[in-house]
């Protein structure tokens, strides 16, 4: 993947202290403790904002991103449809069929958890994070599309905090947020290299083709 480095090496940096940061809490503090911790950094700007940023890694955002790529390229379109086809598939099946976890608002129950106003909290399937895995997977393809530094470091903070959102409102514990974002970098870079690349090495491909004239 070369000439992908300048944004592959940040993403998996910033998601690496990330991950670092979420695990310290978890293992130094305990999943509950450290749980309420990170809740307790709240703020009623906060609250607001994190309510609706988490939108932008909702599951529907790819899907009107790919519409969108389809007009200017095939293979970037093809590229996120599998990449975030590959992630839900793998995210669903861990949720449901492997480890069925609660999350935060199952686990503690009512009365414990700050309530935020027009918030509704899911209580089952907790890991991994779904929106998680959508920030990454979307926002650093996005990243490795536009090639420039500030989008990458646009797109970084941006796929952070998306994932980070999870934990502020309680959808999800921080390790929740931590497998789902490196599943969603994970499927991003396969799909990113097995399509794009080939495409982009193949200059007579179908793939590089638009809908757009």
């Amino acid at each position: 993947m070369r000439g992908t480095g300048n944004v592959i090496r940040p993403f998996l940096a910033g998601l690496s202290l990330y991950s670092l940061f979420g695990l310290s809490v978890y293992f130094v503090m305990g999943k509950a403790e450290g749980h309420l911790w990170l809740n307790s950094f709240s703020h009623p700007w906060g609250d607001t904002f994190f309510r609706y940023f988490t939108e932008t890694a909702n599951g529907s955002v790819p899907v009107i991103a790919i519409l969108i790529l389809i007009l200017v390229r095939y293979s970037w379109a093809l590229a996120l449809g599998v990449s975030a086809a590959s992630m839900g598939i793998i995210v669903q099946w861990l949720k449901r069929g492997v480890f069925d976890i609660p999350r935060p608002a199952g686990f503690f129950g009512s009365g414990v958890l700050r309530s935020i106003e027009g918030l509704e909290r899911a209580s089952q399937f907790s890991f991994p994070s779904g929106h998680s895995a959508t920030a990454f997977c979307l926002f650093l393809m996005f990243a490795l599309l536009v090639r420039k530094r500030w989008a990458t470091c646009l797109f970084l903070i941006w796929a952070i905090l998306a994932a980070f959102s999870r934990v502020y409102i309680s959808q999800h514990f921080i390790e929740d947020t931590i497998a789902g974002a490196w599943i969603g970098v994970g499927t991003t870079l396969a799909a990113y290299y097995f399509i794009v690349s080939y495409a982009d090495r193949n200059p007579q491909s179908k793939l590089n083709r638009r809908l757009w004239p």
